[in-house]
């Protein structure tokens, strides 16, 4: 049953609810976490079923675009974000909640331009060792070790956003550093073995953390670590107050995936074996996320030896 939104007059149905009812179930989680990082830019700790969509306009549709193109997301995450928003802005209208004007504005907003195939970024090595000093900056010690945690098994194990959000304790084996994504993109399980330094901080993580289910949980400002999981905004908000204190250019939770891609790569990982890990269908993708440097590039070129 969709969700109902209760006001002071009248129950109205979300249309966020409704628009999202009607997709496969293959896309509905990825649609609900774009909604989800558009609603908490729009209005703070705002989730997509608890949002007014309704209230939708153009200058809201305009500075989410303006806000993630910002941010660094990928042509294609922004274009995606529009879509779902202006599906949501015709269920409204659909259901008597917009009027003809506020959607014919919305479906104006024009979407990003560019070439996605080259959007992201990876993080270098020392950037990536600002972040990881940046988590000691905070006062709470949970937040230390789940933040540092958190950007280890990013880099580390090359997770999305909303595979890392969905992990329980049941997923991470500390005697094997044995680490099962159960909730892949496409519902694919893959298996990742993570190195000594990210199942250290996996396992000091666990210890502060016992008795939740879930593996990343949310803090509270107190420090007190709650039962609730994360959401994809959520650990959006988080990298974002790491990078501001590392002071490095902004960057997405996606290009953490693509640091570990690279990495592999760099190390000279076959890229079938980095297809596997990374839970790519189609090894073609996988080449995508290859951010290796043109010197890297130069290097190999110039040792050919015939």
């Amino acid at each position: 049953m969709p969700q109902q939104r209760r006001t002071s007059s009248h129950t109205t149905i979300n249309p966020g609810s409704v628009w999202l009812d009607g997709l496969a179930p293959t896309g509905r989680r990825s649609m609900r976490s774009l909604l989800n990082l558009s609603a908490a830019i729009l209005r703070h700790n705002a989730t997509a079923d608890s949002h007014d969509w309704s209230a939708l306009r153009y200058v809201h549709v305009a500075t989410i675009r303006a806000t993630l193109a910002e941010q660094g997301y990928a042509v294609a995450t922004v274009n995606m974000v529009l879509a779902a928003l202006k599906g949501v802005a015709q269920t409204a209208f659909n259901l008597g909640q917009m009027d003809a004007d506020a959607l014919a504005r919305i479906k104006a907003v024009k979407g990003v331009r560019g070439d996605s195939e080259v959007a992201g970024r990876a993080l270098s090595r020392e950037e990536v060792r600002l972040l990881l000093d940046a988590t000691k900056a905070h006062p709470h010690k949970s937040r230390q070790k789940r933040d540092r945690a958190i950007l280890l098994t990013l880099c580390g194990a090359g997770l999305r956003a909303g595979e890392l959000v969905a992990l329980e304790t049941r997923d991470y084996d500390v005697a094997t550093r044995t680490l099962t994504i159960r909730q892949g993109k496409g519902r694919k399980k893959r298996v990742v073995v993570v190195s000594p330094v990210v199942g250290k901080a996996l396992a000091v993580w666990i210890k502060a953390r016992a008795g939740n289910d879930c593996l990343f949980c949310r803090i509270h400002r107190s420090g007190s670590v709650t039962g609730q999981p994360l959401t994809t905004a959520g650990l959006a908000g988080i990298l974002r107050q790491l990078q501001e204190t590392a002071q490095i250019s902004p960057f997405t939770p996606h290009d953490l995936r693509r640091t570990f891609i690279t990495r592999l790569l760099e190390q000279g990982a076959d890229l079938n074996i980095v297809r596997q890990l990374a839970g790519h269908s189609d090894i073609s993708t996988t080449a995508l996320y290859d951010r290796r440097s043109a010197t890297t590039l130069i290097h190999a070129s110039s040792a050919l030896r015939f």
